[in-house]
């Protein structure tokens, strides 16, 4: 059914990668989640970029691998969010307890929406995300006996992190929290990674470049939709989870549709398809969102356009910039015009070629 984690997972239209480029992403985050908090006011603010660069990271995977644009991120990161509060609040203050209840209650509620999306398709799955979102909203708005409503969910503790007989870490101090957050997103954004480059991934592809294609020869494409919606909403439950213990609150804010509109913005402004894109669009984002509204009330009309303008003239966003700098100098460096035979360089015909179904 799945293919994932098989050997020379890239798809043919692609060299192989060398070892430099294989860890060069990864080495590059690493060393950007170490700059963070050397350069930012606070280190409170750093996390909370880390973190939605994980949720950002985690749509990147559906929109821009498969293709699958949603409207309901908020529903993930918001669910993730409650049921990590309500379990630190009324059931076990283990760490590691409250974080798999809300992650797997993200991933139920992904697995819903994704199987009841999937069913149509175009403008028509998009706008049922819409309506999906709007429904948590609505059940998390006026069930304020369990979530408080419109006044949230106070008093979220941060457990340390603890083993029985194993380990006892704390991490209530905003450095050490932000360290333990950045450690959890570099090994999750490996695994994204991972995934984009295994078989399982070749085909998120060939469905974003041509899903008839993809159905043609023997995938089953709304499985593989159903099941990169919930391998995105688990990463944006953790973020929530996450989240709620870095500001010790759970408010209704969090499944509010604006997080999923800031969510997307993120991708798109970064770069999507690109994975390194919606950190960038994430630090963007958040940055501007802390110091451009203490300086002038309306500062979203400046996102807003900056939005519009990415959009119209950048579609590739920050990254596809750096990328087509870099490959007007390497061109320009080349010495030897002629190009390489096309058996070399699997341009034969444009697309992605699938792995063999199983």
């Amino acid at each position: 059914m799945f293919t994932f984690f098989e050997s020379d997972p890239l798809p043919k239209a692609a060299p192989r990668q060398t070892v430099l480029s294989r860890w060069g992403m990864l080495l590059g985050v690493a060393a950007a989640l170490v700059a963070l908090p050397l350069i930012l006011p606070y280190y409170a603010l750093g996390t909370e970029i880390v973190l939605f660069a994980l949720a950002a990271v985690a749509f990147d995977l559906c929109l821009g691998f498969t293709g699958v644009m949603m409207f309901c991120q908020a529903s993930f990161f918001g669910t993730g969010v409650y049921v990590t509060s309500l379990t630190l609040l009324h059931v076990s203050q283990n760490l590691f307890v409250a974080v798999f209840f809300g992650v797997a209650a993200a991933s139920a509620l992904s697995l819903l929406f994704g199987w009841l999306a999937s069913s149509r398709s175009g403008s028509y799955s998009v706008l049922l995300t819409l309506a999906f979102n709007e429904c948590i909203y609505f059940v998390a708005y006026q069930w304020s006996s369990l979530t408080g409503g419109d006044d949230g969910l106070t008093g979220i503790p941060r457990p340390d992190l603890t083993i029985p007989g194993v380990m006892n870490l704390s991490i209530q101090s905003s450095l050490a929290y932000y360290v333990f957050v950045a450690v959890v997103f570099l090994a999750c954004f490996a695994i994204i990674r991972r995934i984009t480059l295994s078989p399982f991934g070749a085909v998120l592809k060939g469905i974003r470049e041509n899903e008839n294609r993809a159905k043609a020869i023997g995938y089953n494409v709304r499985l593989y939709k159903v099941a990169v919606f919930v391998i995105g909403g688990m990463f944006m439950g953790l973020a929530g989870s996450l989240y709620c213990m870095h500001i010790n609150f759970a408010h209704i804010h969090n499944v509010h549709f604006e997080t999923s509109g800031n969510i997307v913005m993120m991708v798109l402004i970064g770069g999507m398809g690109t994975l390194v894109g919606p950190f960038i669009g994430s630090f963007l984002i958040m940055v501007a969102s802390e110091f451009a509204s203490t300086l002038w009330d309306r500062w979203l009309i400046i996102q807003g356009v900056v939005f519009i303008l990415f959009v119209l003239f950048a579609r590739g966003g920050i990254w596809g910039i750096v990328e087509s700098v870099k490959e007007r100098f390497s061109a320009k460096a080349k010495t030897d015009p002629t190009p390489e035979p096309q058996a070399e360089t699997g341009e034969q015909q444009p697309g992605v070629s699938l792995p063999g179904p199983h």
